[in-house]
């Protein structure tokens, strides 16, 4: 099996370069970007290179850590190159045959809200790619014991998943939502490489007018 398609050709036996660092962060604004991250296995691939964002990856390494095959796993890092998520770092001989190493090419990423707008064509596919990777994710957890869901589990193993409906006036929505963007912030800012004994958590948060078949009731 091939290697993916690279522009670069030459071979690097020597200590490899890392090339250049990470953007901090990425805008998304189209949909076909959207769409190429809206694959779970996609997704998994940049979770571990960010992690990882000082290391390089093989395809041979990658498919170790996710415990898939190397076949497999081709496909989806052709499409994350073409969207340029990640770039490669460097080529090397291994038993004759060229071995390309990538890396991350943004810590985070972003969705630009002409995305979420309601007549967007990338909408159901952002919506799609965040509650179907979290649920993967949650299901995942639960089956090797990263989460817990019995009663005597630590609390940092236990999982929260909760889905209210309040009434609020627009002045107590709009301070609950501040509240929500500071932890948002908050968690986005916590430097997991830098503590000894981090450990990777996700969070998925929403929060929405719900739509009313009443009009009345709405404006109400």
């Amino acid at each position: 099996m091939n290697e993916p398609q690279q522009a670069a050709t030459a071979l690097v036996d020597a200590p490899e370069d890392l090339g250049p660092e990470p953007l901090p962060e990425r805008r998304i604004s189209d949909v076909d970007t959207i769409k190429a991250l809206s694959d779970p296995l996609r997704l998994r691939i940049l979770e571990v290179m960010t992690a990882g964002h000082d290391q390089t990856f093989t395809v041979k390494r990658l498919a170790s850590v996710l415990g898939v095959s190397q076949t497999k796993l081709y496909h989806h890092v052709n499409q994350l190159l073409e969207r340029d998520l990640i770039r490669p770092a460097g080529q090397r001989v291994v038993s004759g045959i060229i071995e390309t190493s990538y890396r991350v090419a943004q810590l985070r990423i972003s969705l630009d809200r002409s995305l979420l707008a309601g007549d967007s064509a990338g909408l159901h596919d952002v919506l799609t790619t965040v509650f179907d990777s979290a649920r993967d994710d949650i299901e995942h957890g639960l089956q090797v014991g990263a989460i817990r869901a019995d009663e005597g589990a630590e609390p940092h193993r236990r999982l929260i998943v909760s889905k209210g409906l309040a009434r609020l006036t627009p002045a107590k929505a709009a301070d609950f939502r501040e509240r929500l963007v500071a932890l948002i912030d908050a968690f986005d800012s916590e430097d997991a490489g830098a503590t000894e004994g981090a450990e990777p958590y996700g969070l998925v948060m929403g929060f929405y007018p719900v739509a009313s078949d009443d009009a009345e009731e709405t404006e109400a």
